[in-house]
């Protein structure tokens, strides 16, 4: 299955204006194309997921509301299941996966998520396996799942060797914060062997960011981006 981290950051790799605040700030910096830019490659892909501090913080409604394509199904690892009930991905009737560990399944949270219609999948014992979860979306008869974060969940992706593309619209600003959300959070590698590698495949300059894309080193690259350049 093919994985996706796709981001907005900026020069020093923040995904928000600090913790605990909505990534959504972040997007009135870019132009309309670039939201509708963002919608169509929902709409190229099968899933789409976030981590349970994104649901917290933006409130996101996680669908393709450009031109084409459908749809992706929604995908929200927590070990916790702690949702607000006004929460978008449980109020609205698109397909929603919420993968959790086995402890977790049998709680009163697991039921009222599935008292919305949503699906509780179990992914782990104590925590949620990433490898457990994609070979069950794969089952699932899903390709290519997109992940728009946070900085755990990428953390968790990258560290279990899953990730095989990272698209980063790049803003040209310093947020800075120490305990701030940046791509990859968790734990980090201390010695360069022990880094993760990825080949640049293309960097094209449009008027109000950087569009970067790398693939895995062990990657073949695909088919470009096709965006023309800025004038």
């Amino acid at each position: 299955m093919k994985v996706t981290v796709f981001s907005q950051v900026s020069i020093d790799a923040k995904l928000t204006l600090g913790r605990g605040n909505s990534s959504k700030e972040l997007f009135q910096l870019l132009e309309d194309e670039d939201i509708r830019f963002i919608h169509e490659f929902r709409g190229t892909v099968d899933a789409i997921m976030v981590g349970r501090s994104t649901i917290t913080a933006d409130n996101p409604s996680l669908t393709n509301r450009g031109r084409s394509g459908t749809t992706p199904v929604r995908v929200i690892p927590s070990r916790s299941l702690r949702f607000s009930k006004e929460s978008s991905v449980l109020s609205t009737s698109e397909p929603t996966i919420v993968a959790t560990t086995r402890a977790a399944s049998d709680s009163e949270q697991a039921d009222r998520i599935r008292r919305c219609g949503k699906e509780v999948l179990v992914c782990g014992e104590d925590k949620v396996d990433f490898r457990i979860l994609l070979a069950e979306l794969k089952t699932r008869g899903m390709r290519h799942l997109m992940v728009e974060g946070g900085g755990e969940v990428n953390w968790q992706l990258f560290d279990d060797d899953l990730v095989d593309e990272i698209i980063l619209m790049q803003l040209p600003i310093i947020v800075g914060g120490l305990g701030n959300v940046s791509l990859a959070d968790g734990d980090g590698y201390r010695e360069v062997s022990g880094v993760k590698r990825f080949d640049v495949q293309e960097v094209i300059s449009r008027p109000r960011h950087l569009l970067m894309r790398f693939t895995r080193c062990s990657s073949a690259a695909d088919a470009s981006l096709n965006l023309p350049a800025a004038s």
